[in-house]
């Protein structure tokens, strides 16, 4: 499923008309919709990836001007110590091994290693009531244990308290691994965005039962995955990047590259039949050229209605 189809029309032309209609602005805005709306990468961490991106074109200019400020402020209307600052940021990032603040279209280390944070600190062997709430009677605890899937792994349903304790642990692990200047507290913000991943996944199930006052969390999976759309997005960010390489190519003319676009019209109890044809017509020519051992090459296309002439 694409972004463009959950749109409604009136809000489309609006966003449109807010962009000037640019090819550019519209780039950046459906990277934003995919990566945030849709990829779940916070506000925060997008802003910080779109200012990486920003700097390390300064940086690449500078480069390719032969190390010349002044210049590379000029092509990009920036005071040249505001130029110099970025080119050192860069370069002691370069020799340090930092790691810059970018997006990662992969999940965040916090997802998938939560199932093995929360098998090793609340543990639950098979004679053990996996439900510790005060209060309940036997039978209660095995009814809220009963409604878990078959499949969930044995481990103890937590709290509200619990599970918040087990995402700031998992949290201050991962900010462990980032340089200092990277690292941001845990927030009420934080907890809801992790939260909503684990949920959303089916990693995590959330159990509102009339028989205790508070949701409790159980673990529901041994790993993490996204589910259904999330694992197509993530799968788009990805080709999106590849195309971008292989235009960029193309631009520099580098043989080997080819750039193919056709523009038709198509009767609408022929489309899927002309989709088909099309998907076998290409299988067959890549296995026609194919080689063990010849160069690699990638054939990367989309087909679908035309929107923008």
């Amino acid at each position: 499923m694409t972004y463009q189809s959950q749109v409604p029309p009136d809000l489309k032309q609006d966003l449109l008309r807010a962009v000037d209609n640019s090819p550019a602005d519209w780039i950046l805005l459906n990277l934003a919709l995919s990566t945030m709306k849709m990829g779940g990468h916070r506000y925060g961490a997008f802003l910080d990836a779109a200012t990486t991106a920003a700097k390390l074109a300064i940086y690449s200019t500078f480069i390719e001007q032969g190390n010349n400020i002044r210049k590379t402020g000029f092509l990009y209307h920036v005071e040249p110590k505001r130029v110099k600052a970025i080119v050192q940021e860069i370069q002691v990032a370069l020799a340090e091994g930092q790691s810059l603040k970018v997006l990662n279209s992969k999940e965040p280390y916090y997802l998938i290693a939560l199932p093995f944070l929360w098998q090793e600190h609340f543990p639950c062997s098979g004679t053990e009531a996996r439900v510790r709430v005060q209060g309940l009677t036997p039978g209660e605890r095995k009814s809220i244990e009963d409604s878990l899937p078959a499949s969930a792994p044995q481990a103890r349903i937590l709290d509200q308290v619990e599970f918040t304790e087990l995402m700031e642990l998992l949290h201050q692990m991962s900010q462990e691994e980032l340089p200092k200047g990277q690292r941001m507290p845990f927030s009420d913000a934080l907890l809801s965005h992790i939260k909503f991943r684990l949920l959303h996944s089916g990693t995590v199930i959330q159990i509102d039962s009339p028989l205790v006052d508070i949701p409790l969390y159980a673990l529901a999976s041994e790993s993490y995955s996204p589910r259904g759309e999330q694992e197509r997005v993530f799968a788009m960010i990805d080709d999106v990047a590849r195309y971008f390489g292989l235009l960029q190519a193309w631009v520099r003319e580098e043989p080997g590259v080819l750039r193919g676009v056709e523009v038709f019209d198509v009767a609408p109890q022929q489309r899927q039949a002309a989709l088909e044809e099309l998907d076998e017509m290409l299988r067959a020519w890549a296995d026609k050229y194919h080689q063990d051992g010849g160069l690699p090459m990638v054939l990367q296309f989309a087909a679908g209605n035309r929107e923008y002439d």
